[in-house]
């Protein structure tokens, strides 16, 4: 499907209706005006007088957003943590926004658990674990420096939270943890300085983390060498679990040449491999049951300008830049490609860089920003639904 995307405006609306069988996927909405500047009202919670969420429904209005959009997160089920001038908690059914709060940094992740988010930012002061209840509300900061002072975290995807937000896992260069929040107790659960020498591998990095499913084991990512090996190995691919007292440690080589990030939703673990390694598939892990499995794309070198994994981990979408935007959505289960958009745009600089995608499993919609990441443009936003 061929889409026209006005890049002359600031922040241009695309809106979706209710996604069905019958909605139709193949038009491409006339951009709006530019995304006005003046701020929001002063009430951040949704009113009585906003509209009520609709199931399985989605909107994008990025009218309601103030200055440059630079990201979306995935917060809580349907809603995203839209990153402007503020962060907005934005809800896609009922398109509106539910709260708003001060922007903490430009480089930070979001992990969703039950009644809120955690967002860890990396700044000139270290690594910080910003908690926030279901209405943005900051209920408290954990200076990740101080907690772990002599082993930093270098990555905002080095941190994770149970799924009743009670506990964070917690990857530094040289150990695991396991922060409790209503204690304030740290472990360490896996320390690689220390060897772990579990199926013949030791660990010689850490790179992500995630909680399986019912949270009582630590899924993390990393790179390892065989025991025996010779010091200078190159480091390849693992991934492993660990009980949450620090037990009965698992640890796995992936089937991938090479990875250099580990992706995590729905208790499903995915991992991009680097450029020079695209080989037209994305290998994934089940974190519960440690079922490997390889999502196979179109084309050998898909994936090599970009891949996204969906809220939930039920779908995955590649970019492929060029004289237009490519985005392709596949069913992760089925591996099925679902749909093939094209964005064309009028300014190279908007398909020159690699773009963000965030796609919404339940109204199965994506939103697409172009350029969010170059300052001197503007960002430019298009929408679009797929499936049956």
């Amino acid at each position: 499907m061929r889409k026209a995307l006005c890049t002359a405006l600031a922040l241009s609306l695309f809106a979706l209706g209710a996604c069905s069988p019958q909605a139709p996927t193949d038009s491409f909405e006339e951009a709006a005006p530019e995304t006005p500047s003046a701020s929001l009202p002063a009430d951040d919670v949704m009113t009585a007088k906003e509209p009520a969420r609709v199931p399985n429904s989605f909107t994008f209005d990025s009218a309601l957003f103030s200055g440059k959009l630079t990201g979306c997160f995935y917060a809580q089920a349907g809603m995203l943590l839209v990153c402007a001038d503020e962060l907005y908690l934005y809800d896609t059914a009922s398109g509106t926004v539910r709260a708003r709060c001060s922007v903490p940094s430009q480089d930070f992740d979001v992990v969703p658990f039950e009644g809120g988010i955690v967002l860890t930012a990396l700044g000139d002061t270290g690594a910080i674990a910003y908690i926030y209840d279901r209405e943005l509300n900051l209920t408290e900061s954990l200076s990740l420096e101080e907690l772990v002072p002599d082993d930093p975290v270098v990555s905002p995807s080095c941190v994770a939270t149970s799924s009743d937000g009670n506990q964070l896992a917690i990857a530094g260069l040289d150990a695991l943890y396991l922060y409790d929040r209503p204690t304030g107790q740290l472990t360490t659960l896996l320390d690689i300085t220390q060897g772990t020498g579990e199926a013949g591998i030791e660990m010689a990095s850490l790179g992500g983390v995630a909680f399986t499913p019912d949270s009582n084991r630590v899924a993390f990512f990393g790179s390892g060498f065989p025991v025996q090996s010779a010091d200078g190995t190159e480091g390849t691919p693992v991934w492993g679990t660990v009980g949450i007292d620090g037990g009965n440690p698992e640890l796995t080589w992936l089937d991938a040449e090479d990875a250099e990030e580990m992706l995590r939703a729905g208790g499903r673990l995915f991992f991009p491999p680097t450029i020079s390694h695209v080989d037209g598939s994305l290998p994934w892990v089940d974190a519960a049951s440690a079922a490997a499995h390889r999502l196979d794309f179109s084309t050998s070198d898909e994936g090599r300008d970009g891949v996204y994994v969906s809220e939930q981990g039920k779908y995955v979408a590649t970019a492929e830049l060029g004289d237009a935007l490519t985005v392709r959505v596949y069913a992760v289960d089925s591996g099925e490609l679902l749909t093939t958009e094209t964005i064309e745009v009028d300014d190279s600089r908007y398909v020159g860089r690699i773009p963000q995608v965030s796609i919404l499993d339940d109204s199965q919609s994506a939103v697409v920003l172009l350029g969010c990441g170059i300052e001197e443009i503007d960002t430019a936003v298009s929408t679009f639904s797929f499936g049956a």
